[in-house]
């Protein structure tokens, strides 16, 4: 964690030099909604590899980065393209047994994040019992009986991710990070606290003065980023609520292009392989036309 206030603005490929190879991720996002998915094109293109990636819904950026051979594991409580079907690399990946899933309930990732930011080594849930998803990894969730009450509980062993990576609004040099309007979404709150380091794209970054000017928006104090890096439409194909929706034409193109392993790697080789920077990708995916047919909300 970086409690020095001093200027961390950095670029994407310098960001990424943070993340090691066999680094725990958190990762933002809801599957079409507000993902760091510039950062994720940089992870792949520096072929970071044994990656453990965290999130709640796993969504595209995830696949991507598990059709380019980045990852190792995966904890997360679903895997999809949302409203566009299923996640294909992930499920291939899974069916041929090249990587490993964690699957939990919502409230037993939480808790198991939540443990890790306190620095407590493990919380209690209710969720998931009745089910057989204690059974599957009891080295992080185990029944114990509550000291008090006697009821049966389940102890979430700590997570602490070695790097959270999100995207946001706004951010100034020093990595105050402010959302228009704050995501009700738990991760933005617990990743940054329970991760070692925390890097934030955001779509623009600004004066100090502009972020003391309206800190009831400011989600991530600057003592807990190690790098703030500039990038518009960063979430992209993702949306950035209320600045641009979804890609729904990349994201439907992904979802048929993914169905075999030939047309993933083709998607993988244009958008993310082909660009040489991020501008370049804007292009790629339809320049102006499409990011001013994304900023209609619909």
């Amino acid at each position: 964690m970086a409690a020095k206030k001093e200027d961390k603005v950095m670029t994407l490929v310098d960001a990424v030099q943070l993340i090691r190879d066999g680094d725990i991720i958190a990762m933002q996002g809801m599957g079409t909604q507000m993902s760091p998915l510039a950062l994720v094109r940089e992870i792949i293109r520096s072929r970071k590899r044994d990656l453990t990636v965290v999130m709640v819904v796993g969504g595209i950026g995830l696949d991507w980065m598990i059709a380019a051979g980045c990852v190792r594991r995966v904890l997360a409580i679903i895997v999809n393209l949302d409203e566009f079907g299923m996640a294909n690399a992930f499920r291939r990946a899974v069916e041929a047994g090249e990587i490993e899933m964690e699957e939990y309930t919502e409230h037993q990732l939480l808790s198991r994040l939540s443990a890790g930011s306190k620095g407590l080594p493990f919380l209690v849930t209710r969720s998931g019992l009745g089910t057989d998803l204690i059974n599957i990894h009891p080295e992080t969730t185990r029944i114990i009986e509550c000291p008090f009450t006697g009821q049966k509980v389940i102890a979430c062993r700590a997570l602490e991710p070695d790097v959270a990576i999100l995207h946001a609004h706004r951010a100034d040099c020093y990595g105050n990070v402010q959302f228009f309007p704050k995501p009700i979404w738990t991760d933005v709150d617990v990743f940054p606290r329970a991760a070692k380091k925390v890097i934030v794209t955001v779509e623009e970054i600004v004066e100090n003065e502009e972020i003391r000017r309206t800190p009831i928006h400011t989600g991530i104090p600057y003592f807990k980023v190690d790098a703030v890096v500039e990038v518009p439409y960063g979430a992209h194909p993702c949306s950035l609520y209320p600045n641009y929706s979804f890609d729904r034409v990349l994201f439907q193109e992904y979802a048929t292009t993914s169905k075999t392993a030939e047309g993933t790697q083709q998607f993988l080789d244009r958008y993310i392989f082909g660009p040489a920077s991020h501008a370049e990708y804007l292009q790629r995916v339809g320049g102006a036309e499409a990011l001013l047919r994304i900023r209609k909300w619909s």
